[in-house]
């Protein structure tokens, strides 16, 4: 009876401890999705690296599996403005630095 508490005890503290240590992880740390008053969408930069971002639009009534997919590749600071019109939800699947900015 002793060791079954002592286990229960042990395993109690070790998933505390392990509970307290897990962070979320940004995934986009320099692309950011902005929408305006009319509704329009762009993505900014907010870093001083050039970044490619990759987008995904997925529009009402549309098959589940047929997303848009897209690439940008927008300088440090600065702002691209996207070319989805109407209703849908865009989100950033994945950024990356650019070709050049590493270094090859």
């Amino acid at each position: 009876m002793a060791n079954l508490l002592k286990v229960s005890v042990l395993s109690l503290l070790a998933l505390l401890v392990l509970s307290t240590q897990a962070e979320a992880i940004a995934l986009n740390r320099c692309a950011k999705l902005v929408r305006d008053a009319a509704g329009r969408e762009t993505v900014v930069n907010v870093c001083k690296t050039c970044i490619t971002v990759n987008l995904e639009r997925r529009r009402p009534g549309q098959n589940i599996g047929t997303p848009n997919l897209r690439q940008f590749i927008i300088p440090n600071g600065s702002r691209q403005p996207l070319p989805f019109r109407g209703p849908g939800i865009t989100r950033i699947t994945s950024e990356d630095a650019c070709p050049g900015a590493l270094g090859n």
